[in-house]
């Protein structure tokens, strides 16, 4: 009877072990699954870390109770070695400094939640707008960022550039969409909700690309004359999955919730990561192919709302570089709720730049992390 029972229980870890297998590597095809697939795929994307320490366990396990069957651990990750290195910066050894290095041009990507628009009502944190300021940003892209059409408002494009220290901006904005402080006063009170790019060198030339009239299906690009090369600098902000609070509150005090709670709000909040995926997917598929039609290298910045390992992910960094798996360290989360694995805005760029540094910057004033890249200059 024990014989049987070691017997069944080895079986049984033997098919978790695979099965944790095979959702590591069905990432690798991404990519290439239809929609109807790839969404539910995707979610393995989120996962990816605790799978990895669950294949690690298993390595661990078998080492000491059978050494032949660690064959499957070491096989799978062997296997996925691009997929952890996507998710894990392994340079522990990089130097980071605060100051920016001689021969070096700073890029700084940063999703500012509105610089807390309707928290200020209606103005921009003077806190976070000093805090951007402090980074010595030669290039900042913003995310989620609002500036009014007013000429008397102190928040005026023209007026955030001033007080960021820039002397060149590109907004994508479009009165198809904005905030408003009174929805009453609309017309009165129309600010635009945007992506920006701030910059201390020439923007040669600017597009806003829009495949549909939605603020995720819309991207920016500039051309900026650094040094005597031309570099193509994109800002991106990519489909949230629109968590409500309670669907947070929910997700973080799951093991508090009765099983009819877990049905409701499950289901709820599949359906919502179901519709961002899916149109992730299809706005990283726009950004690519007009990052391809660059005849610049590119710098591609911005929030894509998705995991490192994800299709979106797979989609934007294919023959590009990752500036965190390239000189950081850790996981380099990005992202303050729901778990510390999430690493969701990137700076991507073409093989022909060269990165000096990369820091995920730590601030209190937004829920996400600003990413900060060091690039060596151009030679003359």
């Amino acid at each position: 009877m024990a014989g049987f029972f070691r017997s069944f229980t080895k079986r049984i870890i033997i098919i978790c072990n695979i099965a944790v297998s095979v959702c590591m590597l069905l990432l690798y095809l991404l990519p290439s699954l239809p929609a109807s697939v790839s969404w539910i795929i995707n979610l393995f994307a989120l996962l990816f870390p605790f799978l990895l320490i669950l294949q690690l366990g298993f390595l661990v396990f078998w080492i000491i109770a059978k050494r032949k069957l660690a064959l499957i651990p070491i096989i799978t990750l062997l296997l996925s070695w691009n997929l952890i290195g996507s998710f894990l910066g392994l340079h522990a050894a990089a130097k980071q400094t605060a100051a920016k290095q001689p021969g070096t041009y700073r890029v700084v990507t940063w999703n500012t939640h509105l610089f807390n628009f309707f928290e200020n009502n209606g103005l921009l944190d003077e806190a976070m707008l000093q805090e951007a300021k402090r980074f010595d940003a030669d290039v900042l892209l913003v995310q989620e960022f609002v500036f009014s059409l007013d000429s008397t408002s102190p928040i005026t494009l023209e007026r955030v550039k001033k007080k960021l220290g820039y002397k060149y901006v590109a907004a994508a904005n479009d009165r198809a969409f904005g905030v408003h402080t009174n929805i009453r006063q609309k017309n009165e009170r129309y600010h635009p909700f945007c992506v920006a790019i701030f910059s201390n060198y020439p923007i040669i030339s600017w597009k806003k690309e829009q495949s549909s009239k939605a603020y995720n299906h819309t991207f920016l690009w500039t051309d900026l004359l650094i040094n005597s090369d031309t570099i193509r600098f994109f800002n991106i902000h990519l489909q949230s999955m629109h968590f409500a609070k309670k669907d947070y509150a929910f997700i973080e005090n799951i093991d508090q919730q009765d099983m009819d709670a877990v049905q409701t709000a499950g289901k709820n909040i599949i359906r919502k990561m179901k519709t961002a995926n899916l149109l992730r997917s299809s706005q990283a598929r726009d950004v690519r192919k007009v990052v391809e039609e660059s005849p610049h290298p590119v710098v591609v910045c911005g929030d894509m709302n998705d995991v490192p390992n994800s299709n979106a992910y797979q989609i934007l960094s294919d023959d590009l570089y990752d500036a965190f798996t390239e000189k950081g360290w850790g996981i380099g989360r990005t992202f303050k709720f729901l778990s510390p694995t999430l690493r969701i805005d990137y700076v991507l760029h073409s093989k022909a730049l060269q990165v000096a540094q990369v820091n995920v910057l730590k601030t209190k004033l937004s829920d996400h992390s600003p990413v900060l890249a060091d690039f060596k200059l151009p030679q003359k």
